[in-house]
């Protein structure tokens, strides 16, 4: 399975269609009680997110640095790093077979890795695109998901877009046996105000939702936002 992760995302380094590369800046008070709060104030966190495609998928990565001045819930760190990567090889490009049926878009082998300190897990399973009215984007993987932290279990991620002038809504929901995690934003165009290239710019705001089953702990949480494009 590593193997598949390095090969896919070998060849999105070198046989890439499209990509797009954006850094994100968010505050929120996220006084809770979860793993993601902090011990008394607010939380600055950096965000740079990278997608592409290539000739039989594409990868989507992304990395978090996140303070806070008071430390986090559990520890006295005042900074965490965490970062995901996640290819997925097109079904339907390797086979020369197209799944497309009108709802399905397109079929993958989807695998992805996450990393921060303390905490890895490995995942595998199988994804698709999604043609549904008003979404641009609507995307659902699958997962098997190993990790050094809980038990075994598995993950269904859906990621989405819609388009609503100069704004726009998007975001992901990852439900598992252990957890669930939604963020999602609105964010307005501020690039045309300002004389630069439309998408570059944008403000708004991302509503961070995070449910714990064992501990039936949460936090929700809306965070300041603003978003560059590269």
């Amino acid at each position: 399975m590593r193997r598949l992760v390095f090969i896919s995302t070998l060849l999105a380094t070198s046989l890439n269609a499209f990509s797009t590369t954006n850094i994100q800046y968010l505050y929120g008070d996220f006084e809770g009680e979860t793993f993601m709060d902090t011990q008394n104030d607010a939380k600055h966190t950096v965000t740079a997110e990278h997608y592409r495609t290539f000739a039989y998928g594409d990868v989507f990565m992304f990395a978090d640095y996140a303070y806070t001045h008071e430390g986090l819930q559990f520890t006295n760190k005042k900074n965490d790093l965490y970062g995901e990567i996640s290819p997925r090889l097109s079904l339907d490009k390797i086979s020369g077979f197209s799944t497309s049926n009108g709802i399905i878009r397109e079929t993958y082998a989807a695998f992805q890795y996450n990393r921060s300190d303390t905490y890895h897990a490995w995942l595998y399973g199988a994804g698709v695109d999604l043609n549904i009215p008003g979404f641009t984007v609507f995307g659902v993987n699958l997962y098997r998901k190993h990790q050094n932290l809980g038990d075994h279990t598995y993950q269904l991620s859906l990621n989405y877009y819609v388009p609503i002038g100069k704004w726009h809504f998007e975001g992901f929901t990852d439900w598992s046996g252990r957890d669930i995690l939604s963020q999602n934003q609105l964010l307005f165009d501020l690039s045309q105000m300002i004389g630069i290239k439309e998408g570059k710019l944008e403000v708004g705001t991302e509503w961070h939702y995070y449910h714990e089953n064992s501990y039936h702990s949460d936090n929700d949480v809306f965070q300041t936002m603003l978003k560059y494009t590269f």
